[in-house]
């Protein structure tokens, strides 16, 4: 699934979305700091939180971490996130892209408050995961996922880490009942997924459509927010020591 997510990172509507969904949520966060991807993997994300400040990747998969070095020049650390390598308030900025859901994650608020006591006061933590139980299907268990979250799990988790819900928002709304039907109709079928088989290469047409819906669904779910989605996406802030 790594060597899937490698190949396609750069291209994939799936990563060039998102990145549209965080510009929107993230448009009000400091550009100065420094930045933590926890569960960087193959390193997708890297390049793009590095306009956010000076960033550092942490994976327990040395593969994918292997991975990533041949294109990101700096800091990667082998680290767990429910005790992460790094002293209190170190970061500006924490990013936890679809890493919440893995089934090594045995306690998430753990996770959560680990994430929060890296952050200075003021700083941001950022989680983009997967959305309703209801979903989940053999592409989870190929993926070692144990879990989807609704909204409201996330932003209660968020706040007993002691971290202020700036903004809680669904993405990729359209693909919902798409991707429901389609898993069901695999469970019903007894089809299993091999490691990654939903990334692949798409159509390069469908692929450049997919990505302009999404940019102008992205404006609507950073703004306002979406009432529902295949994503559920959540920026908190670490209270001052003073508030």
């Amino acid at each position: 699934m790594y060597e899937r997510i490698f190949r396609v990172q750069s291209t994939h509507w799936w990563h060039l979305s998102r990145i549209r969904f965080l510009d929107v949520l993230l448009r009000h966060v400091p550009k100065d700091g420094r930045v933590l991807d926890v569960g960087c993997g193959p390193g997708s994300m890297l390049h793009y939180l590095g306009k956010y400040g000076e960033v550092v990747g942490v994976d327990t998969y040395l593969p994918a971490l292997e991975m990533a070095q041949t294109h990101f020049s700096g800091q990667l650390l082998e680290g767990d996130i429910l005790s992460l390598p790094f002293s209190d308030s170190e970061f500006s900025l924490v990013a936890a892209c679809e890493v919440l859901y893995h089934r090594n994650i045995a306690d998430v608020q753990q996770a959560v408050n680990e994430c929060a006591r890296v952050l200075e006061p003021g700083g941001h933590f950022v989680v983009v995961d997967s959305a309703y139980s209801a979903c989940f299907s053999a592409h989870d268990r190929a993926a070692h996922g144990a879990r989807r979250f609704n909204k409201s799990t996330l932003v209660e988790i968020f706040q007993n880490a002691g971290l202020e819900v700036v903004h809680a928002t669904y993405a990729y709304s359209v693909l919902l009942p798409v991707v429901w039907l389609v898993r069901r109709w695999k469970e019903l079928r007894k089809i299993e997924e091999a490691p990654g088989a939903e990334i692949s290469e798409t159509w390069k047409p469908l692929n450049s459509m997919m990505i302009g819906w999404f940019t102008l669904e992205s404006f609507v779910a950073g703004r306002w927010g979406l009432p529902f989605g295949l994503s559920v996406q959540i920026l908190g802030r670490k209270l001052a020591k003073d508030a």
